[in-house]
């Protein structure tokens, strides 16, 4: 009989820490999340193909990238700090007279509005390592919210408002880059 050889020390188990800086912001702790934190990384490949072989794939060649984070935050009445990230063509009206901390979302049409000039600095951190700890760290340079929300209230359950995140490349680089997944500080 053989076994394979397993090191429980590579495998993990926690939470993430959700941290969104928008540009020119500072870093905004999201809160509690359920249901996960699932990142989804696809390099999209288009085949090769020559007549004489048919229709045999001969090769795949990438043709684009899509990657996508997804999360469900449980902090849902914190109209202030987390809608206004996972909507953000819609507008924050705060407090007037005799409203002071009151806070208000208007959702409006926002046609032709858009999400690059919106996107920020996503940051997923296990909760299992010390914040000094980077190299679990995942740093989307470009985020944006698809602004795709689901908002689910249930007698059982916890609410949670889903947030998918589309990554944007940072096309400030050479090559662009659209996340890191280590210590964002090291440099090649």
């Amino acid at each position: 009989m053989s076994f394979a050889t397993v090191t429980t020390s590579n495998m993990e188990m926690t939470p993430m820490r959700v941290m969104f800086k928008p540009v020119g912001g500072s870093s905004t702790d999201l809160g509690g999340t359920l249901d996960n934190v699932v990142i989804t990384i696809a390099y999209k490949k288009s085949p090769i193909m020559a007549d004489q072989y048919g229709k045999t794939d001969l090769d795949m060649r990438v043709s684009g990238v899509d990657f996508k984070v997804t999360t469900s935050l449980t902090e849902v009445q914190n109209v202030e700090t987390l809608w206004p990230v996972v909507f953000p063509n819609a507008t924050l009206i705060t407090g007037g007279t005799g409203f002071a901390g009151k806070f208000a979302l208007d959702f409006n049409s926002a046609i032709g509005g858009g999400s690059l000039d919106k996107a920020g600095e996503l940051l997923l951190h296990p909760l299992s390592l010390a914040d000094s700890v980077k190299d679990s760290d995942y740093t989307f340079f470009k985020a944006c919210s698809t602004e795709e929300s689901e908002i689910t209230y249930s007698p059982d359950g916890q609410a949670k408002l889903k947030i998918v995140w589309k990554i944007f490349p940072d096309t400030s680089t050479s090559p662009p880059q659209f996340f890191r997944h280590g210590d964002a500080a090291l440099t090649p």
